[in-house]
């Protein structure tokens, strides 16, 4: 028997299509959502959904509707009008088949903001009808923001923003969203859940599809620190006291990773023997990607897709006759850990942070720590932790389909 996908339904005043940040993680959200396995459909007034994601379009859902405006108007003068009443039960009647066939409403927004008081009371109505069904996505909260003091009035549909609603879940998304909205809606903290958003790591560096895939495919995102080694796999660079240096961070309790991206030097026979060395030494450290082993290959635009991702190029080689990644690490503002080559010295000066060139994986270990010490460095690293994919696949996804099975 084939079992039935679970439903799961999105709403906002409009639909990801339209320029906006709510918009633009509730498309991120229902595309994952679609991608592990839900049946998705988006509820808005306006704009169109993500490929693979279903759209109702419920004209008096959208903030910008005519009788929605006109409402707003009303409610912000402190009056309910009979036609605000009209409204609410017009998306009872339109919003309660979808709600009755979903096992996951999400509402963005609209339970704690006063855009369309209607569509936040007929929601209302229906998750009494549907308890644990409806979970309230909290971005803003109107009740606590000052420029929107002079529309909220005393009583409802105005207090509906204000206070936790039976058979709702409540989700923000970040610490902070969740303190005001548990202090205004009388609501334990640890009963909020938080779920940040996420940034798409890939289209904010630039990067190709390819280095994308890699990135993924590797678990990059979860390195701290990501190291970088730009290098054939000769002995005169070095790689085993970079492999080194990566188990020692690990013993130090970081989650570091390193990446060496190329292949044997062609013209030494001995090479070959080097590779399998350094692939017997990878294989006990966790986070060592010798991308030629693992028979991937780093075109340049692979690796500049590393130097945008890294947080260090560590480069520490017995001789160097110039020394081309310091100046690509310089071209992306890419912090370098290297050896006290004169080389080395000539291109960097003070900019790079200097090894002997006999040192050990524990005093490169030393380095990098030093050099990754500041505040934009880590914050780097706490940045990839929030990539989409990770936010999606391990805080998204497995909340709002807890239980749909």
């Amino acid at each position: 028997m084939t079992r039935r996908r679970p439903r799961v339904v999105l709403v906002h005043y409009t639909a990801p299509s339209i320029l906006g940040g709510v918009e633009a993680v509730m498309g991120a959200h229902a595309t994952a959502l679609s991608q592990a396995g839900a049946d998705v459909t988006i509820v808005a007034g306006r704009g169109r959904a993500p490929k693979g994601v279903r759209l109702a379009r419920i004209p008096e859902v959208d903030s910008r509707n005519e009788s929605v405006l006109r409402d707003f108007r009303s409610l912000a003068q402190g009056e309910r009008t009979k036609a605000h009443d009209t409204l609410v039960e017009r998306l009872v009647r339109k919003l309660r088949p979808i709600v009755a066939k979903a096992d996951r409403v999400v509402v963005h927004n609209v339970m704690t903001m006063h855009k369309d008081l209607a569509l936040t009371e007929a929601l209302v109505r229906l998750a009494r009808d549907h308890p644990g069904v409806v979970i309230a996505w909290t971005h803003d909260l109107a009740w606590s923001d000052p420029q929107y003091a002079n529309e909220r009035h005393p009583g409802d549909p105005w207090g509906l923003i204000a206070r936790a609603h039976p058979g709702i879940r409540y989700v923000a998304v970040s610490d902070e969203r969740a303190d005001q909205l548990a202090s205004l809606a009388g609501l334990r903290r640890d009963a909020v859940a938080v779920v940040p958003n996420g940034v798409d790591i890939a289209a904010a560096l630039g990067m190709s599809s390819a280095g994308a895939r890699m990135a993924e495919r590797l678990d990059l995102y979860r390195a701290d620190p990501l190291l970088v080694l730009p290098a054939r796999l000769t002995r005169r660079k070095r790689i085993e006291a970079a492999l080194a240096a990566t188990a020692a961070l690990r013993g130090r309790g970081r989650d570091a990773m390193l990446v060496v991206t190329g292949p044997p030097g062609p013209h030494n026979a001995a090479n070959a023997r080097y590779l399998s060395e350094l692939k017997s030494m990878a294989e006990g450290i966790e986070g060592v990607h010798l991308l030629y082993a693992l028979g991937m290959k780093a075109p340049y635009r692979v690796i500049a897709d590393l130097y945008a991702l890294s947080d260090a190029l560590v480069l520490p080689s017995q001789s160097e006759g110039f020394g081309i990644p310091l100046l690509e690490a310089a071209l992306h503002r890419l912090p370098v850990v290297c050896s006290d080559l004169p080389t080395l010295r000539a291109l960097a000066g003070d900019a790079a942070t200097y090894v002997p060139p006999d040192a050990s994986g524990e005093v490169i270990a030393d380095a990098i720590e030093r050099t990754l010490g500041q505040p934009g460095p880590r914050f780097r690293s706490r940045v990839r932790a929030m990539a989409w994919s990770r936010v999606l696949a391990e805080r998204v996804v497995p909340l709002v389909l807890e239980g749909t099975a």
